[in-house]
C-alpha cells in the first residue's frame, strides 16, 4: 500500500524517513508552512517577563516551543510546562523546562491531565498559532481558567507545495494528514473528487470531522500526530487491506 503523507513543509522529510525505515511505501507532500509573525514576537520577551511563576504554560507546537526556548532566561523559574506532542515536549525538555506531556498527546490528552483540572481562578498562558487549539481555550475557560492566548504564527498554504519525490494519483491508496488546515490546504490542491475515494488517517475526531464535511467516508484516526503514531496506524491500514 503507498500512503501520501501532508503535513506541514519542514517535516516532510522526517516523516518519510520514519516511515522507509519501518518498511512502508510513502511520498510526503507539504501543503502548508508557517511564518512567524514580526510583531507578536517582539512583544514576547515582555509578556513573559510579566507572568508570575505560578502561571501555566500550554505549548502547542514545536513552532511554538523553539520561540519559548529562545528566552528561556527569561521565564520565571518554576514555571509549570504543558505540551502538545512529544516533538514539542523535547524541544522543551532539552532546554531544562519541567514539562508535562499526556501519553494521548493531542489537545483532548492534555484536557484529560489531573493538573487541568480544577483550574478555576488559575492564570494559563496557551502559546500557539493564528486560530489554532480553540478547543483547550474553550474547555479552560469553562472550567474557570482565566486563559490567555499568545498567537505567534500562521498556517499558510504552499502556492507550489514540494513532494519528497514524484508521484502520481493513481499509485496512492492512503492519504495521511495530520491537521485540519492540512485538509482544508488538501481540497485546494488536489481533485476532491480523487481524494474523497482514498482510504484516510487523520489525527482526532475533530480533523477527522473536517474530514467528513469534505466528502471523505473511510477514515481511520491514529493516536497523535506522531511519525510513530501514524506509522503504526499505517500498518494496521495495511494489513487490513
Amino acid at each position: 500500500m503507498s500512503f501520501l503523507l501532508l503535513r506541514p513543509q519542514a517535516k516532510c522529510h522526517s516523516s518519510v524517513t520514519a516511515f522507509k525505515a519501518a518498511g512502508l511505501d510513502a511520498v510526503a507532500c507539504g501543503l502548508i508552512d508557517t511564518q512567524l509573525d514580526p510583531q507578536a514576537l517582539a512583544t514576547l520577551p515582555q509578556k513573559i517577563a510579566s507572568l508570575s511563576a505560578n502561571t501555566l504554560v500550554i505549548v502547542t507546537s514545536t513552532v511554538a516551543a523553539q520561540q519559548c526556548v529562545k528566552l528561556a532566561e527569561l521565564w520565571p523559574g518554576n514555571q509549570a510546562f504543558f505540551a502538545v506532542g512529544q516533538s514539542t515536549a523535547d524541544i522543551l525538555q532539552q532546554a531544562n523546562f519541567a514539562t508535562t506531556v499526556p501519553a494521548d498527546a493531542r489537545s483532548e490528552g492534555l484536557l484529560a491531565l489531573s493538573q487541568l483540572q480544577q483550574v478555576s481562578g488559575k492564570h494559563l498562558v496557551i502559546i500557539k498559532g493564528f486560530g489554532g487549539r480553540e478547543l483547550l481555550a474553550d474547555t479552560l475557560t469553562a472550567r474557570g481558567a482565566q486563559v490567555s492566548e499568545w498567537e505567534l504564527y500562521q498556517r499558510v498554504n504552499v502556492a507550489n507545495p514540494l513532494s519528497t519525490h514524484q508521484w502520481h494519483e493513481e499509485q496512492i491508496q492512503c492519504i495521511i494528514a495530520t491537521s485540519g488546515e492540512v485538509i482544508e490546504a488538501a481540497f485546494n490542491a488536489f481533485s476532491a473528487a480523487w481524494l474523497k475515494t482514498k482510504l484516510w488517517i487523520v489525527v482526532s475526531p475533530r480533523t477527522a470531522d473536517i474530514a467528513k464535511q469534505h466528502g471523505v467516508s473511510q477514515i481511520n484516526i491514529s493516536e497523535n500526530a506522531s511519525d510513530q503514531a501514524l506509522i503504526n496506524s499505517a500498518k494496521l491500514m495495511s494489513a487490513a487491506n
